[in-house]
């Protein structure tokens, strides 16, 4: 990612993703934010058009919640993927999930463990997004078609972002240590262990995995 985030700070990340930080919580942190930078756009267009009011630290705070939710049990199930992400996987798991997969970038479409998790993660925020607009009284047809659009623009910004910039490295190193890297993309530091701001036991690190990373 390049700049700061926008729309999530370190307290709430601290509150909602698991310790120890990763690479995949950089990737849910990058991702989280860059969904709220579209729905922050999106979610004025469609109050005037639907004359419904969406609240959007109330959608932020099940966004951070039920995508950790995601993860945690997306790492208990599918270890295996994550720790093997060149895998083939074979096209009845895609289709189980109910992805169109002509819909999505060619990139994505590349049967392996990698793109297996991208996917399941962007419909994952697509079912989220498409609740909580019917709860605010959007239409469910209408819901589910900007739900759906909000998770093939995601897939797009993974892939511009995290494939093409990235090779997908914070899939292929998920366990590695990503505190100081989620650190250096927030506007302000994270609380640091070696400054006495917060323990070293609270995030799960070593003081030898710590390396500053800030700009």
């Amino acid at each position: 990612m390049y700049g700061k985030m926008k729309y999530i700070n370190g307290k709430e990340l601290l509150m909602f993703l698991e310790p120890p930080i990763t690479r995949l919580s950089v990737f849910e942190a990058e991702t989280i934010d860059a969904a709220l930078i579209m729905c922050a756009e999106a979610f004025k267009k469609i109050e005037e058009q639907c004359k419904v009011t969406i609240d959007f630290p109330t959608f932020k705070f099940q966004l951070l919640k039920t995508m950790s939710e995601f993860l945690a049990a997306y790492k208990q199930e599918h270890e295996d993927y994550l720790k093997q992400p060149r895998q083939h996987i074979d096209e009845s798991e895609f289709k189980a999930l109910g992805a169109d997969m002509k819909q999505w970038t060619k990139q994505l479409q590349k049967n392996n463990a990698e793109n297996y998790f991208v996917i399941s993660y962007a419909l994952t925020y697509a079912d989220i997004l498409q609740r909580y607009l019917m709860d605010c009284g959007v239409p469910k047809e209408f819901s589910h078609h900007l739900a759906n659009e909000a998770a093939l623009r995601l897939g797009d910004w993974i892939e511009a972002n995290c494939i093409k910039k990235c090779d997908y490295e914070c899939i292929r190193r998920s366990n590695s240590n990503g505190y100081c890297t989620l650190c250096s993309f927030m506007i302000q530091a994270l609380p640091c262990p070696k400054n006495n701001e917060i323990s070293f036991a609270r995030i799960q690190l070593n003081p030898e995995e710590l390396q500053c990373k800030r700009r």
